[in-house]
């Protein structure tokens, strides 16, 4: 079967491009010279393009890998400090209790308060010594 120059037999036949010379398509392996480099340009861009989307590939693979070992490191972190947190939070209560016991109110504003007078004459005493 021959393409090139004008009619076809049949209506589904591809339209022929007429700036390519004849491509014989019998399976004998006659090409062009012109046809042949176009082939040769296209696969080579297919596989300049292929190769870029494998390196992309690579690169988004190796990135969430990574992400993904910080996640887990972050996960452990804070699974730590929420342990420590309910360890202070633990103290903090048997404190406050004490506190309450030791003055004899509930009253949380007047004992932070207290507290914070105390704090206060803790840091003026250890001024007037050192000075």
């Amino acid at each position: 079967a021959m393409l090139g120059s004008g009619r076809h037999k049949k209506n589904d036949d591809p339209t022929p491009d007429e700036h390519v010379p004849l491509v014989r398509l019998d399976g004998s392996g006659f090409f062009s010279d012109e046809g042949e480099r176009q082939m040769q340009h296209v696969a080579q861009r297919q596989d300049e393009a292929l190769e870029n989307m494998e390196s992309a590939v690579d690169r988004l693979g190796f990135i969430a890998t990574t992400i993904r070992s910080e996640v887990v490191e972050q996960h452990g972190m804070l699974d730590n400090l929420d342990g420590e947190l309910d360890e202070a939070d633990e103290k903090m209560s048997k404190t406050m209790k004490k506190i309450t016991k030791l003055l004899g109110t509930s009253n949380r504003g007047r004992i932070y308060c207290i507290l914070g007078l105390i704090a206060i004459n803790t840091i003026l005493l250890v001024i007037l010594i050192l000075f």
